[in-house]
């Protein structure tokens, strides 16, 4: 089922879980090892459907590959998404921001990041990190997945 975000242009994060470690092949970035822990993608959605439409496809799992995170996202349960409806692209300064956390690194260079200069628009966690120390400074809005029962919990910030 969809979730139901606005269809406006933005800015997102998506916080996912990796459970096991699995080796990817990603096209043009080639054979990775996907270790588990937390993985945060740093992406734009300025195109037609804005937010809604971008998000709920990188939900799903089987789909045509397109994007970078096609190939990773079937390893991936989804923890978290953060979102700013700002009409300025904030996907680098967003990206940065996760480059600078001395709990970051980046586990695959250029990925999602084939069309600007940043090193990587995807970070590695072994433990869980708090966004929310890195968002004080944008207005967004996120969304928790409960995994425990299957709820989905909306908050305002």
């Amino acid at each position: 089922m969809p979730l139901d975000l606005p269809s406006q242009p933005g800015t997102y994060c998506l916080l996912f879980h990796c459970s096991t470690l699995s080796q990817v092949i990603i096209v043009k970035l080639g054979n990775h090892q996907i270790n588990p822990g937390y993985y945060c993608y740093i992406g734009s959605a300025f195109g037609r459907g804005g937010l809604k439409s971008r998000i709920n496809r990188h939900l799903q799992i089987n789909k045509r590959h397109h994007w970078h995170l096609d190939y990773l996202r079937p390893y991936l349960t989804p923890v978290e998404i953060w979102y700013s409806t700002d009409p300025i692209k904030l996907e680098c300064q967003w990206a940065a921001l996760l480059l600078k956390d001395e709990q970051s690194n980046i586990p695959i260079k250029k990925f999602g990041s084939s069309d600007c200069d940043c090193p990587a628009h995807l970070f590695y966690y072994k433990v869980k990190p708090v966004l929310e120390l890195f968002m004080v400074n944008f207005n967004h809005e996120s969304i928790n997945f409960n995994t425990h029962n299957k709820k989905l919990d909306t908050q305002n910030t």
